[in-house]
């Protein structure tokens, strides 16, 4: 019986003991599931290091986004550490990343405008990076989903599934629908880094809603004036961001980052007080000051 065809303990079994015995690596448990994959945390037998592990039945596509990986070198992008391919499967040992993905974190918390353009600003930069390189790359899926917010305030953007060279002629649909833009989901056109600004800006946009339930304290929810001033310029920067028409949107991330950052200096020229936003999750505390901007 082939792997995808195995139930969830099936799978980790098989995985445990036929994959990852043998070259000093145990389960430790599912982190997540797609389409194509699953994704474990494994700990190394000898230095007790933990890792992310990618296993897929589609080897060939898992390869693919193995190379892409190998060959960042950004903060924002978790580091490569091995591939390789077991009977019908392929396996990706990456940097396992502490922390909580965006989404779950929007189930229980909104962000602020000062927040949300720090977090967007590191986005920016990093894809702003993959879009320079030699290649020339699309991620194609930015969403809640894909981004992990560690515990030290850093940002982390994960899965690779979807990543295309610019040059290549892209026939697949990919991406999510209510993140992917809609050239992607059309398919057929080329595609341009208009399409990671749609889906960023959608993100950026999911994260100024109040989602889940209200802060305990409702001295967090009071927001000064310079607050209020910066969650106006973000909204029409997140809207130029998100036009449903490419050629209408802002076309790169050097000029999202470029707004980005100058609404953070017009928020640290207007602020009148210094406010931090602590989030208590299950692995940690969050903190987010806007001294950071």
């Amino acid at each position: 019986m082939g792997y995808e065809r195995l139930d969830r303990q099936g799978r980790e079994r098989y995985l445990d003991r036929a994959v990852l015995a043998g070259r000093g690596y145990s389960c430790l448990g599912l982190l997540g599931q797609g389409a194509f994959s699953d994704v474990y945390c494994v700990e190394d037998a000898a230095g007790g290091g933990r890792y992310a592990c990618k296993v897929s039945w589609h080897g060939q596509m898992l390869e693919r986004e193995a190379k892409v990986l190998e060959g960042l070198h950004h903060p924002l992008y978790p580091e490569f550490y091995a591939f390789w391919r077991e009977a019908e499967i392929g396996i990706l040992l990456r940097e396992y990343v502490e922390g909580d993905s965006l989404e779950e974190v929007l189930k229980q918390r909104r962000f602020s405008a000062s927040q949300t353009v720090r977090i967007g600003l590191m986005l920016a930069e990093g894809l702003g990076y993959l879009h320079e390189l030699p290649e020339r790359l699309l991620f194609r899926d930015v969403k809640p989903a894909n981004i992990i917010l560690r515990p030290d305030g850093g940002v982390k953007l994960v899965d690779f599934g979807c990543v295309c060279s610019m040059a290549a002629q892209v026939a697949s649909r990919a991406g999510s629908p209510g993140f992917a833009a809609p050239e992607q989901l059309r398919g057929g056109s080329a595609l341009t880094p208009a399409c990671d600004v749609y889906g960023l800006g959608k993100t950026l946009a999911v994260m100024l809603g109040d989602r889940g339930r209200r802060l305990q304290n409702p001295e967090k929810k009071r927001r000064t004036l310079g607050e209020w001033r910066t969650g106006r310029r973000l909204r029409r920067v997140l809207k130029a961001c998100t036009e449903e028409e490419a050629a209408q949107r802002m076309a790169d991330m050097g000029e999202v980052a470029r707004q980005l950052k100058q609404i953070a200096v017009h928020f640290q020229d207007t602020r009148n007080e210094m406010h931090t936003f602590s989030c208590n999750f299950d692995e940690g505390v969050y903190r987010f000051s806007q001294g950071d901007l």
